[in-house]
């Protein structure tokens, strides 16, 4: 599982109440929000929260088995769409899989 430990290593370099802090100076001058891109770490991440197997993960968000991996292996990164999707994933994934089904 070294896409978990890859996680792990990242998040353990966070400082999330600075982020947050960040967040709302950013908001209280109305500035756009960064954009995060979905990183390979976070499509595995968002299959795990979800607790699917990588051809069921795939089914539900619409792609092959074969494009999911490479999302996965870091080789193609996923549309906006799908992006934003993940990253639903990640926050929720069992709204989102009762929302889809």
């Amino acid at each position: 599982m070294n896409h978990l430990s890859a996680i792990d290593r990242r998040d353990a370099k966070r400082d999330i109440q600075a982020e947050l802090l960040a967040g709302i100076e950013e908001i209280a001058r109305n500035e756009p929000a960064a954009a995060h891109e979905i990183t390979q770490t976070d499509v595995a991440l968002a299959r795990q929260k979800a607790q699917m197997s990588q051809a069921s993960f795939a089914k539900t968000l619409g792609v092959s088995v074969r494009t999911l991996e490479s999302w996965e292996q870091g080789v193609r990164r996923p549309s906006g769409a799908a992006q934003s999707l993940i990253k639903l994933f990640i926050k929720n994934p069992d709204f989102v899989r009762e929302a889809l089904s």
